[in-house]
């Protein structure tokens, strides 16, 4: 087997993934960096529709009747919705 971040012969346990604790640190940050470009923009996303929702609704109602054109003129994302 070959490392997955320098493509080095590995020796020892069978199972091994990387030649050293540099190639497993590169490997983990490189797949976080990733997974954060992705994300972030979903996360600003449904973070502004739960601020309209905390605005519209208050912090003490947990149920309440919001007409759709109010949260359109908020420019709330009906496409972005994440359970609370």
């Amino acid at each position: 087997m070959k490392c997955k971040v320098c493509d080095k012969e590995l020796s020892g346990r069978k199972d091994k993934i990387f030649c050293s604790l540099h190639c497993k640190n590169e490997y983990h940050i490189t797949i976080r960096a990733v997974t954060k470009s992705v994300a972030s923009p979903l996360d600003k996303i449904l973070h502004r529709n739960r601020s309209i929702l905390l605005e519209i609704m208050g912090s003490k109602s947990h149920k309440k009747k919001v007409l759709r054109s109010e949260l359109v003129k908020k420019k709330f994302q009906f496409k972005f919705i994440s359970p609370l």
